[in-house]
């Protein structure tokens, strides 16, 4: 069958060819899916002995520093004052959500942008869009990439590749799920993935630390009836002392394990004066709900971020902040 985003798939490998310096790009605070797809990408132009580099405006976390290659992934703005003819942009659905857009802002020559992603949301900001809003992950997005052009995937690749798919679909369990999804993990296998390596890493990674962080957010989770939501949050002052993103997960994890409610909205206070928050859902289509909140998403998982704070209350947390009366609304 014809694969409709073939001709876009040929341009981005030929733009890939034509370019001597390519940049690409995860998006901060970064997941396993964007990391998957940049190192998968990584991992290959170095094979092809292509000038690539990869930056992050995070640092890796230490849950994904057993993709090959990882610890070339840079967050030194100052690579935004070399030239290059390519930047790829990977899982982000604009330039500020992936953190680059000021940097891009003031590079001297202005380099084609790729944008590929699989969000729904996505602004199509690229010279080239490849946006694949049926696919279960980015790294997917990349796997049907490599198959339009018959590009040999070899074991580094495959376990970045697979690291996206399973972490975009929480181990097969989410909405995002799909029949593809399946059939490239599949694939990856077959290539030599390490899914033994990721499982690792991925799933028994938390520390004593982190598991009794877990145990005050759901300490906190509350049932609202009126909208069928179950609500938890963590403050700042929790995460005190924690090892880095060690609240990781916890959206997936209530999404998997309290099926009984619809809707799940994980609060998480940043240090900057703001909330960001996580939606899922395994039957409502809640990326309109992110959006009207000023953030993006897929059907069943989405995510926003609103500047404030949170404050609890005997009823739950409430935001304080001059533009969180919607989200308020949600939670009263």
């Amino acid at each position: 069958m014809h694969d409709p985003y073939q001709n876009a798939f040929k341009k981005l490998y030929l733009l890939i060819q034509k370019a001597e310096h390519i940049l690409i790009c995860a998006h901060q605070k970064p997941d396993g899916d964007t990391l998957g797809s940049s190192s998968s990408l990584l991992n290959w132009l170095i094979r092809e002995q292509k000038d690539a580099v990869v930056f992050c405006k995070s640092p890796v976390p230490l849950m994904f520093q057993y993709l090959d290659r990882s610890h070339l992934i840079s967050n030194d703005p100052a690579l935004f004052t070399r030239e290059f003819d390519l930047i790829i942009v990977l899982d982000s659905g604009s330039l500020p959500y992936c953190g680059i857009d000021e940097y891009i802002d003031h590079m001297k020559t202005k380099p084609t942008i790729a944008n590929i992603d699989h969000h729904a949301t996505n602004e199509l900001f690229g010279d080239l869009n490849i946006v694949m809003t049926s696919a279960s992950s980015t790294a997917e997005v990349v796997a049907r990439f490599y198959d339009a052009n018959s590009i040999h995937v070899d074991d580094k690749m495959a376990t970045s590749v697979l690291t996206g798919l399973m972490t975009d679909t929480g181990n097969f369990s989410n909405g995002a799920t799909n029949a593809h999804a399946l059939e490239y993990a599949s694939h990856m296998l077959s290539y030599g993935a390490r899914i033994h390596d990721i499982q690792r890493n991925i799933n028994h990674v938390h520390t004593v630390q982190s598991l009794q962080l877990w145990g005050r957010i759901l300490d906190r989770l509350r049932v609202n009836t009126k909208h069928d939501i179950a609500i938890t949050y963590v403050l700042t002052k929790d995460l005190e002392g924690m090892p880095e993103n060690a609240e990781s997960g916890i959206s997936n994890f209530l999404n998997t394990y309290l099926g009984k409610h619809e809707t799940i909205l994980f609060l998480n206070e940043q240090s900057n004066g703001t909330v960001k928050g996580s939606i899922r859902s395994v039957h409502r289509n809640i990326a309109k709900l992110a959006q009207n909140l000023g953030g993006g998403g897929h059907a069943n998982a989405a995510g926003f971020t609103i500047n404030g704070k949170i404050e609890e209350t005997p009823s739950g947390p409430r935001i304080v902040g001059v533009d969180a009366k919607q989200l308020n609304d949600l939670l009263s």
